[in-house]
């Protein structure tokens, strides 16, 4: 019997190892269908302007936040034909990202709410989520390019693809220009701080993350802005 996690379940750990912080949630329990999909989205503000291949849905019901994730069939049979565990390629890479990213939304999202964060709709709580989706989605597609390398770690030409992949080859074609702001700034703003985090020891670059977690949304572009480029 194969008692291997799931994929959604390693990336979670992984989020949250790179925390060192749990959320008590197993997020396979969120997992939802397409007329689910459907129904939650006609719910959603601009939501032409999303992807309807992968969504994380949030909404606070008194004391408590209702979380649904959902992946598209199509993203699902590409990873299951790709494992980004067997290799991260071109024939993988779009979709694992996307599929981390609603993971990270989740997790971050679930632990905002429980240091008291309620206004889960706000621009500023939804484009700190994206800003942090873009570092995080960075550093644990590099670690699945390291877990395969021989040598143990991502090389130079590994980034740079990464980061063309993750930061440079998004684009802004919004209808609403609120949602396209929110996608640039995570893309310029979490390439400039994946770098620095880089450039830092390899034993300090966790404690860097989770401080700068704890910053609210302004406080991180202020902090950002003030490193070197």
């Amino acid at each position: 019997m194969d008692n291997k996690p799931s994929l959604l379940a390693q990336v979670q750990a992984l989020i949250e190892g790179l925390y060192r912080q749990k959320t008590g949630v197993n997020f396979e329990h969120f997992l939802i269908g397409r007329r689910q999909f459907v129904e939650l989205s006609e719910a959603v503000e601009h939501a032409d302007d999303l992807a309807d291949t992968a969504r994380v849905f949030l909404r606070v019901a008194g004391d408590q936040l209702r979380i649904a994730l959902y992946y598209a069939d199509s993203l699902i049979r590409r990873l299951e034909k790709h494992d980004p565990r067997r290799g991260l390629n071109e024939r993988n890479i779009t979709e694992f990202a996307i599929f981390i990213e609603e993971i990270n939304h989740a997790v971050h999202a679930a632990w905002k709410f429980l240091e008291g964060q309620r206004e889960i709709g706000r621009e500023s709580f939804l484009a700190e989520l994206e800003l942090i989706a873009r570092v995080d989605v960075y550093f644990l597609l590099k670690y699945f390019l390291a877990m395969l390398n021989p040598a143990g770690k991502a090389e130079k030409m590994d980034k740079l693809w990464l980061r063309h992949h993750v930061f440079e080859r998004m684009t802004f074609d919004y209808a609403s220009e609120t949602i396209a702001g929110r996608y640039r700034t995570s893309a310029v703003l979490g390439q400039r701080f994946a770098r620095f985090v880089e450039s830092l020891p390899q034993a300090e670059r966790g404690e860097e993350l989770a401080r700068f977690r704890m910053l609210d949304f302004p406080s991180k572009q202020q902090y950002i802005a003030c490193l070197p480029v």
